[in-house]
């Protein structure tokens, strides 16, 4: 690794958001070990208090990482992304004549977009770290038509941004192949191009010890907006009450409750069988090793082929079994031989009714979670993430020297 190269890392997501406690910081902080400087700059969605944000910026300090924030203005549509980037590529402009960058990695589009500006007046190479289809993600969202003129514009800047990275990362193979069929490469070679998936820290997610014959328990942990399909997964616990008359369902989420107990109503699921509630990032780990099968639905769509569940690695981590759905990133393949839970090729109740048998299958072995943990330690391992991160790195700094 080059010694003491500075790097700048942009997020578009917040300093306090789960997310980047377990795919932003915990990678920084390993890396930042091996001798790397780097330089944090985040949009936040709210304003932080000067208490708070001088505590996180020392926090952040004592771990090698230098942090900054910029205010967003998420929510006024494309005019607002647009102003995002203006302002963003100032800060780095800024931050630059400071720190004097010898690489950007950038977390998603819109800090690509604002690395690829900055390269054409810097030279500054840039990592752009995919995290998924950005553009397609917000049509899938609703928030932008296919069809539309705004779309076909992005679509066009998407293009530039990916000819003119210097490494890809994505998150599933998946993606990578859908990435090499897109129009940007005609007439033209990709990048060097890596997929590298939403690590664990194996330390952190761990199993249990042994458990007693399963009651069942069926957890939950993340999001439960629309696109994680809460109608779905409440009707596949219903029909698990069915078939497990004692089990219980536990939603760790920071979604609204009401929705959720509105489906449980509609389903016909007591609400004493099931918990929902929120929990500090640091308490998960020591929450999911209690789960007996653990839940991840998706909404298909083509963004969703580049996509890595989280919470999928954190479950195998801890020796859980995963049900998940199929056409999400790499899930089929990760799950498709059955030995670490299933995917579901449809929510049809002969569907749910099979992954029912599954699990009583799986209950059965006492080798379930070593297998479901070694499963983690070969496609999700925090330590091998951040080799393949620093040896991206070296490569880039090598060849900007």
């Amino acid at each position: 690794m080059a010694a003491a190269a500075e790097v700048l890392y942009l997020s578009y997501n917040g300093i306090g958001e789960p997310l980047v406690e377990s795919q932003v910081l915990a990678y920084l902080r390993r890396l930042a070990a091996t001798g790397l400087r780097f330089t944090l700059l985040t949009f936040e969605r709210q304003a932080i208090a000067a208490e708070r944000e001088a505590a996180l910026r020392m926090a952040l300090a004592a771990d090698g990482i230098r942090w900054h924030w910029l205010r967003s203005r998420a929510g006024w549509g494309p005019l607002s992304s647009l102003l995002d980037v203006r302002r963003g590529l100032a800060a780095v402009r800024a931050l630059h004549a400071r720190h004097g960058f010898r690489l950007v990695h950038a977390r998603s589009f819109l800090p690509a977009l604002i690395a690829q500006r900055f390269k054409r007046r810097s030279g500054v190479p840039y990592l752009n770290d995919l995290r998924g289809f950005w553009i397609d993600e917000k049509v899938y969202r609703g928030r932008l038509r296919g069809d539309g003129a705004v779309y076909r514009i992005a679509k066009r800047l998407e293009a530039q941004v990916l000819r003119d990275s210097d490494y890809i990362v994505s998150l599933s193979e998946r993606g990578a192949r859908e990435l090499r069929r897109f129009a940007a490469w005609r007439g033209g070679a990709l990048p060097p191009l890596a997929t590298i998936p939403t690590c664990v820290d194996l330390d952190r997610f761990r199993p249990a010890g042994a458990k007693a014959p399963p009651q069942p328990l069926f957890g939950y942990v993340g999001s439960l907006s629309e696109e994680y399909l809460p109608e779905e997964v409440v009707a596949w616990f219903a029909a698990a009450r069915r078939r497990f008359p004692d089990s219980r369902l536990e939603l760790v989420t920071r979604s609204a409750p009401a929705p959720l107990r509105a489906a449980l109503a509609r389903h016909g699921v007591p609400e004493d069988c099931v918990r929902l509630h929120a929990l500090a990032p640091a308490q998960v780990p020591a929450q999911i090793p209690h789960f007996d099968a653990a839940l991840s639905f998706i909404r298909p769509h083509f963004a969703k082929l580049a996509s890595c569940p989280t919470k999928v690695g954190e479950y195998l981590a801890c020796g859980v079994p995963v049900i998940g759905n199929c056409g999400i990133g790499d899930l089929d393949a990760l799950l498709g031989d059955g030995d670490a839970g299933c995917v579901l090729a449809d929510f049809a109740p002969e569907t749910r009714a099979q992954s029912f048998d599954h699990l009583q299958r799986l209950w059965q072995d006492p080798a379930l979670a070593a297998r479901c943990r070694a499963l983690a330690e070969r496609h999700f391992s925090l330590a091998e993430g951040c080799a393949r991160y620093a040896s991206a790195y070296e490569r880039l700094l090598t060849a900007a020297a």
